[in-house]
């Protein structure tokens, strides 16, 4: 796998989105339910890993649970194969975080150690088949030491074998999974749909730049033209505008009632429907410049300034999608 590609995992890991998504889909609702998402912060781990491991790529998030802290400890692992003593270095892991909450004087003598939760994200195409707690790599003892046994589990989410899911799944990690088992242009295209879809929104932009950012990362590994790539980024980049052009239809009125509401009907819904209007066109305007170039992008820009509705400013996203060339599109929209 290129290096590339396994750095902007850590892009996507990065991002509060993805580390909820990832929670909700596979740790359960009834913990999440216990969390207070609002409170994600990311740590640094650059203490926590020092020299004992060659990765650089581990993540350390913490977030509010009953009134104290839990810990979020994801680990990437990028290799063909399980790592045997993964479980122990989990462990570590554990025990470096707690020592650097000490440091910190995070924690003092008399309180509770927060509890860690530690992930194991692995794209290897062959099977995890190494423990996933520690317990089951140390040699058997007799019953009287057995509680004296050390026991650390990690959740492990083996991406090939999630990609394996029959029914369509939106979660964040199932697709990544998908995308790895299948990494065709076609199947990539669907599922970053998918994706970008669920996760529509500004609140979203960084993330949707990060999945973006992946698949160009893999792009090399997963063999993939530059020209076939970029075609599907275009596609992709175009729907996700042409999606945004049709929320601010919904989004005008609502805009609208609103101001009207605080500054009185009729002077707070044309202020708000002019805000829609305006964004509107240059959303339009920046998928014309995308697919035609700015030359026709600035023509059509004195088409736009004579638009008022809502209705017909998505009719001309339309035709810039659906038109093949800039003379087709003058022609369907009348310029």
């Amino acid at each position: 796998m290129a290096r590339k590609h396994d750095e902007t995992y850590k892009l996507i890991f990065s991002q509060r989105a993805a580390v909820e998504d990832l929670v909700r889909n596979f740790v359960g609702e009834d913990l999440a339910g216990e969390l207070d998402f609002d409170t994600l912060e990311a740590l640094p781990t650059n203490r926590i890993s020092g020299g004992l491991v060659q990765r650089h790529v581990d993540l350390l998030w913490k977030i509010r649970f009953r009134g104290s802290w839990l810990y979020l400890l994801i680990l990437l692992e990028f290799q063909s194969e399980s790592d045997y003593f993964m479980a122990l270095r989990i462990l570590t892991y554990i025990c470096l975080t707690y020592e650097e909450l000490l440091r910190r004087k995070e924690v003092r003598a008399g309180d509770k150690l927060p509890p860690v939760l530690p992930v194991t994200v692995y794209n290897g195409r062959a099977s995890w088949r190494a423990a996933t707690d520690i317990s089951e790599i140390i040699a058997p003892v007799p019953s009287p030491l057995s509680r004296y046994v050390p026991k650390a589990q990690h959740l492990l989410l083996d991406l090939q074998r999630l990609g394996e899911r029959g029914p369509p799944s939106k979660d964040l990690v199932t697709s990544l999974g998908k995308m790895e088992r299948e990494p065709s242009p076609e199947n990539l295209q669907r599922v970053m749909r998918g994706l970008t879809g669920r996760f529509r929104g500004t609140g979203f932009t960084e993330l949707r730049q990060a999945l973006f950012s992946w698949v160009a990362g893999a792009a090399e590994a997963w063999q993939i033209p530059e020209e076939e790539l970029a075609r599907m980024q275009t596609s992709m980049e175009e729907e996700t505008m042409y999606e945004r052009v049709k929320e601010m239809r919904e989004q005008v009125h609502r805009d609208g009632i609103q101001k009207g509401l605080e500054q009185g009907l009729e002077r707070g819904l044309e202020q708000g429907l002019e805000r829609g209007r305006a964004e509107g066109r240059a959303l339009v305007g920046r998928l014309a410049t995308r697919k035609f170039g700015p030359e026709t992008a600035e023509q059509l820009s004195r088409v736009l300034e004579d638009i008022a509705d809502s209705e017909r400013l998505a009719e001309v996203a339309d035709a810039i999608i659906d038109c093949d060339s800039d003379a087709e599109l003058f022609a369907r929209v009348g310029a």
